[in-house]
């Protein structure tokens, strides 16, 4: 599972600083990841390479790919094989605009068995709304993670949260606070001023698969269809990044994890990143 240095998770919050401090900790950190001028050329980033996930009480690897346009656009396409065999699960989330994006389908499913992934919220409901506003915040969080801004449409407030320590070395805080209540604590490396990891509550990115050969399970009675997954709880999630390199004089990470209440659930090694890639024109339709 991820490769996480978990004596990250003891640092120790200082909160001493005030709102003086944190556009010099922006600024320093913009200048270690290219600087403004790199960073501001950067309209989209198109990223390959591997997930190793936490499904149940198993790990599960797959290839993922992670695109993302500014200002509005985002998707993570994961594909897994959860049998252990040739049948693979590819599932894909993100947004384009006002547009949620839902991505599920089964690849070399055998005769006889049957995969079933939590369905998207229903269109128009209050369900579909708060996915969507989720999604907004996720895509918020990877371009705070990966570039230090975030669009215009979604503007966010930095404030220093003084130091944290641990037996890795030091990290200075910064509290990020934006619209629709998003909140989020970002750590940046001391010496290096680099994003070193990204805190948030938040719900945890599930994937559940329900596999079973045969005769399909007798629908819901009470509404005709098979029964709903359970949703998600609000959680403590934290997503790490490390392994800097430079693309198109842009530092990005090339390793995230996360992990959910101290418990690593998700590793992402991107292989390749492409900077201001010619997306196709069906890139974020979500089919």
């Amino acid at each position: 599972m991820p490769r996480v240095v978990m004596s990250v998770m003891m640092f120790l919050l200082a909160l001493v600083l005030g709102d003086s401090r944190a556009a010099e900790l922006v600024a320093q950190a913009r200048a270690a990841l290219g600087g403004d001028k790199a960073l501001a050329k950067v309209q989209g980033l198109a990223a390959a390479g591997t997930v190793q996930r936490l499904i149940g009480d198993r790990t599960v690897d797959g290839e993922m790919t992670f695109d993302l346009q500014l200002p509005d656009k985002m998707l993570r396409t994961d594909t897994i094989s959860p049998m252990g065999d040739r049948t693979a699960v590819v599932t894909g989330q993100g947004l384009n605009g006002d547009k949620l994006l839902r991505v599920s389908r089964i690849l070399n499913a055998p005769p006889g068995a049957m995969i079933r992934t939590p369905p998207p919220p229903a269109p128009g409901s209050d369900a579909e709304a708060q996915a969507l506003r989720n999604a907004r915040a996720e895509f918020a969080r990877m371009t705070i993670a990966l570039l230090l801004a975030t669009p215009a449409s979604f503007p966010v407030e930095y404030t220093a949260a003084g130091q944290a320590e641990s037996p890795d070395g030091k990290a200075d805080v910064l509290e990020v606070k934006g619209p629709n209540s998003f909140a989020a604590r970002l750590f940046l490396d001391a010496s290096s001023h680099r994003p070193l990891m990204l805190t948030y509550r938040g719900v945890a990115p599930r994937v559940v698969v329900q596999t079973q050969r045969g005769a399909a399970p007798p629908p819901d009675a009470s509404h005709g269809a098979p029964p709903q997954m359970p949703s998600g709880d609000v959680v403590e999630i934290t997503m790490f990044l490390d392994d800097y390199r430079a693309v198109d004089g842009v530092q990005l990470p090339h390793h995230l994890t996360r992990s959910v209440d101290g418990q690593p659930t998700e590793e992402l090694t991107f292989k390749t990143i492409k900077v201001n890639p010619a997306f196709k024109p069906d890139a974020f339709s979500g089919q």
